[in-house]
């Protein structure tokens, strides 16, 4: 039918808004999130009274630059092996930095291998959107000598192209130097080399109180000197870097003892009843919030209406500021279609693309107003009402390259043990 200022029938229609539909939630873990290859090295540990601790370790394989080692003298002599990181040009710190930070490089007992959900014997509704290719998901962990090569006490300089170095064991470094001075086989491929040395994985103290972005360009710098031809000892160094960025990757692991969200895992659910109505979304270890609507569907399929706009609206606890800012932009939070094992099937477009949605963030102020983000759920109307995937749950989470590439956090808001979370539905009703 068409609508026009001088339709005789226009006193037959009216604008009506609602917002008093209830809402659930429940906290669950998002499976299979693959961090391998995801950009940043992301280290430490932080802390949040409600929700815990998250720690990352990186692991990630080294071998040499180059295979040829003529350019080492015979009469050269090692000098010391350092591993080097430093700080990521984009910052990224969750947690605080105030205090001073321990870090450990063990190697690995254990070779990195990816794993392929394709072949793995996963049917297509078990394998998140996100999963594409092998990878090395962040739950993972692989085998460490427990005796480090070496250790690091310094304080974070976030901000600043801060250079971590850290001393390695000189017994390690001058049995790799002399295998490279005497071309032993070991060293002459990265088939051979993966064979001698696993990789690396930097373990966080678990007293440190933040994570923080490294660029993945790490490598250990082997320095050696030798007598040069005019007589004086020259000093040079050879190094081993990352050559196969899919084999490494950072593993997240979350301690919630004592807190609303101890119980919470892969196969257990925690509903937001048992939370006091408070959500956890964080990068890496999958937490995320199930958003349930339950008269949605019956509202929605109600005969005379049309729906104009539906917009979900999140308040979260946290403002701008502190040792959790709330993301924004490229990383602001998203929402997915999930099922109830906590795969991740689907997710919201921006209306009539192809693209992934994020939050709208608008700021929270000095007068005790929340922080929220808004959501424009129109097309998800289609998906409420079709009854073949109506197993799909919207999901809060943070989008894809947030979720494996990131330590970001939040937490929603309350009022009085519930979610504050409302559902804004502008609908034209036909009397």
């Amino acid at each position: 039918m068409s609508i026009a200022l001088n339709n005789d029938n226009v006193d037959a229609l009216n604008l009506a808004s609602m917002d008093s539909l209830s809402v659930q939630i429940t906290n669950l873990s998002l499976q299979h999130i693959p961090t391998n290859g995801a950009g940043a090295i992301l280290l430490g540990r932080y802390f949040r009274e409600t929700a815990g601790s998250v720690t990352v370790t990186p692991y990630f394989q080294v071998e040499p630059e180059n295979y040829n080692y003529s350019d080492i003298p015979d009469d050269a002599r090692f000098d010391s092996i350092k591993l080097v990181l430093r700080t990521h040009n984009q910052l990224h710190v969750q947690g605080d930095t105030t205090k001073r930070h321990s870090i450990a490089a063990h190697r690995l007992t254990q070779r990195l291998v990816t794993t392929n959900l394709q072949s793995g014997g996963f049917n297509s509704a078990g394998i998140p959107f996100y999963v594409q290719a092998p990878a090395i998901f962040g739950h993972q962990t692989f085998q460490l000598d427990q005796t480090p090569l070496g250790s690091l006490n310094y304080l974070p300089r976030p901000g600043s192209r801060q250079r971590l170095e850290i001393r390695l064991d000189d017994a390690f470094g001058k049995d790799l130097f002399d295998k490279m001075q005497t071309d032993d086989a070991r060293v002459l491929s990265a088939a051979n080399f993966a064979e001698y040395m696993n990789g690396i994985a930097v373990v966080p103290h678990e007293e440190n109180t933040s994570v923080i972005a490294y660029n993945d360009t790490v490598r250990a710098e082997i320095h050696y000197s030798y007598v040069g031809a005019g007589g004086f000892r020259t000093s040079a160094t050879r190094n081993l870097v990352i050559r196969d960025y899919s084999l490494k990757y950072n593993q997240y692991t979350a301690d919630r003892s004592g807190t609303p969200f101890q119980g919470l895992s892969d196969a257990s659910p925690v509903p937001g009843a048992q939370t006091n109505g408070i959500g956890l979304v964080q990068a890496g270890t999958g937490a995320a919030v199930r958003i349930d609507f339950p008269a949605l569907r019956t509202f929605l399929q109600t005969s005379g209406i049309a729906i104009n706009k539906m917009e979900l609206e999140v308040e979260v606890q946290s403002n701008q500021i502190g040792m959790y800012p709330l993301s924004s932009g490229q990383d602001a939070p998203s929402l997915y279609l999930a099922n109830s094992g906590g795969i991740a099937l689907d997710f919201i477009r921006i209306p009539f693309t192809n693209e992934i949605q994020r939050g709208q963030f608008v700021a929270g102020n000095n007068t005790g107003r929340n922080a929220r983000y808004t959501f424009n759920l129109i097309e998800y109307v289609r998906t409420v009402n079709n009854e073949s995937i109506s197993d799909r749950h919207l999901v809060l989470s943070f989008p894809p390259a947030s979720l494996v590439g990131t330590a970001n956090s939040l937490l929603i808001a309350t009022d009085g043990n519930k979610p504050k979370i409302k559902l804004n539905i502008l609908y034209t009703k036909f009397n």
